[in-house]
């Protein structure tokens, strides 16, 4: 009987948490980020004040969720499909278009701006608790392990270390995308894609 209350408590503040991060968002995105109150989003969730602070210490980390919980829904199904494409370059291109594309379509710029200073200022923390990840990574390390089998890129250092530094790269891409919209995102990913294949010396990938 306790632990079918614990269930039902569990249940109940997943379905909470769920709910502020939904109208969260969609506030964000309405009126934007910091036009967007604490006490808005409790009075349209329908809880209190510190329920909020009880799941999200700072608006910044609901954005985080919200990330989180859509590479989570959707990991599975981008790594099947990029499966199919010929080449590491092929799927990287895809896979970071697409992921620049989805912030596009999912959240306003100024958002996209917090979250990203967000995450950068909290990166030594991700480094150290998975869990704290966007989650990206977790797309990034089969696709790089499949290039390495392929041998199309070295083999020399674990996908998961590779996948950390293209990860660093794809936060500079998002930066650089949000700070000169003059550039197209197509060439700041072609730019991205080539400095992490070729390195700065261009055309001197090891294939180990």
């Amino acid at each position: 009987m306790e632990q079918i209350r614990r269930n039902r408590t569990e249940k109940k503040k997943e379905e909470t948490r769920k709910r502020i991060v939904s109208i969260a968002i969609e506030l964000f995105n309405r009126q934007g980020f910091d036009r967007t109150t604490v006490e808005q989003i409790a009075e349209e969730a329908d809880v209190a004040r510190g329920t909020i602070f009880n799941h999200f210490p700072v608006k910044e980390a609901i954005v985080h969720a919200y990330v989180q919980t859509a590479l989570r829904d959707t990991g599975s199904e981008a790594i099947n499909k990029l499966a199919r494409l010929p080449d590491i370059r092929s799927r990287l291109t895809v896979l970071l278009r697409h992921s620049l594309q989805w912030f596009e379509q999912n959240l306003r710029a100024d958002v996209l701006e917090k979250y990203m200073v967000y995450m950068m200022q909290r990166a030594f923390e991700t480094l150290k608790d998975q869990a704290l990840r966007s989650g990206f990574n977790n797309i990034l390390i089969p696709v790089l392990g499949e290039g390495q089998s392929a041998g199309e890129i070295r083999r020399d250092i674990p996908a998961e270390e590779l996948a950390n530094h293209l990860e660093w790269l794809s936060a500079s891409m998002i930066i650089l995308w949000l700070a000169c919209p003059e550039k197209s995102a197509a060439e700041i990913i072609d730019r991205e894609i080539d400095l992490f294949l070729s390195g700065a010396a261009g055309g001197s990938a090891q294939n180990k």
